[in-house]
């Protein structure tokens, strides 16, 4: 019994610590940033551009607001775009990125983790 208590409250934990809210938009990130700062976040989001050039990506949310990535330090995410062809403006992909500031404009700026189209999932059983 106690074992299996405590492999609960570890599940929880974990949960925890990563934050997968698939509906959250940018403006409610902003209104409660102390709740999702340096924590990962999972986010359904839609590819708006990618430039391989200046190696910045740009996702959209639900209310039409954007949040852009520079990966030109990451050599696993240039890596990831390099080998992802199938990335297409519009689609939704599930975002995992951590938040580290907000600006007077309120834009966030973070950390770009990964990303995957959504489609995958439907996929899987």
């Amino acid at each position: 019994m106690r074992l299996i208590l405590i492999i609960l409250s570890l599940c929880i934990a974990v949960f925890n610590l990563n934050a997968s809210e698939p509906n959250l938009t940018f403006a409610q990130i902003v209104e409660n940033f102390d709740e999702y700062k340096d924590k990962e976040i999972t986010v359904n989001l839609r590819l708006r551009s990618l430039d391989s050039d200046f190696h910045n990506i740009m996702f959209y949310d639900s209310r039409n607001r954007n949040i852009s990535f520079d990966y030109s330090d990451s050599r696993p995410m240039k890596r990831l775009v390099k080998a992802n062809p199938l990335l297409h403006d519009g689609l939704m992909y599930k975002v995992r990125f951590i938040p580290r500031d907000v600006d007077e404009r309120s834009n966030i700026r973070a950390d770009l983790l990964g990303y995957e189209p959504l489609f995958f999932e439907s996929l899987l059983p």
